[in-house]
């Protein structure tokens, strides 16, 4: 598991678990009231163009207004995983890692020390998030989070459980 790390991991440090996020689209949270308005949004511009078609009028004018509104409805939804499948996490027995490969931004990665004082929160969900209260350095690229999380895992509590071993020096 460690290939590829060589120019990474400290001497004696080695990879203890890789992962991504939940990449399915979440019906819930900041993208509901998004997806609500897009969908008012396209449905207003359907009945103007229905309007103005049967009075005899250039019912194409109400296209793009359709249009912003499906995309202002989907955007939310399919952002988040879009940005799921190009995240990966991993953990090593001294470090926390956060990468990202997005288009515009490029490459980054981040890493985070797992000293015994850092402190780490789990929200007890699945799929999970667990949240570090400190700061990652950037390795390769920009800065992308200021809060580290790993977002949405599928074994969340495996994950919680695997970090407090590391800091407890037990790994």
């Amino acid at each position: 598991m460690t290939e590829g790390w060589a120019d990474i991991l400290h001497p004696g440090e080695r990879v203890l678990w890789q992962g991504q996020p939940d990449q399915s689209i979440q019906w819930r949270g900041p993208a509901l009231p998004f997806a609500f308005f897009g969908v008012t949004f396209a449905v207003f511009a359907l009945l103007w163009m229905v309007k103005t078609y049967l009075s005899g009028g250039y019912w194409l004018f109400g296209l793009f207004q359709f249009c912003t509104g499906l995309v202002i409805t989907a955007a939310p939804l399919l952002i988040g995983p879009f940005i799921a499948r190009r995240t990966w996490y991993s953990l090593s027995s001294r470090r926390a890692f956060f990468a990202n490969d997005l288009p515009f931004s490029g490459k980054t990665l981040l890493a985070l020390d797992l000293r015994p004082s850092l402190g780490v929160e789990f929200d007890g969900k699945d799929p999970g998030t667990i949240r570090f209260q400190g700061r990652a350095e950037p390795i390769i690229g920009r800065q992308f989070d200021s809060a580290p999380a790993f977002a949405q895992l599928p074994d969340a509590r495996t994950v919680y459980g695997l970090i407090r071993d590391i800091q407890k020096g037990s790994v």
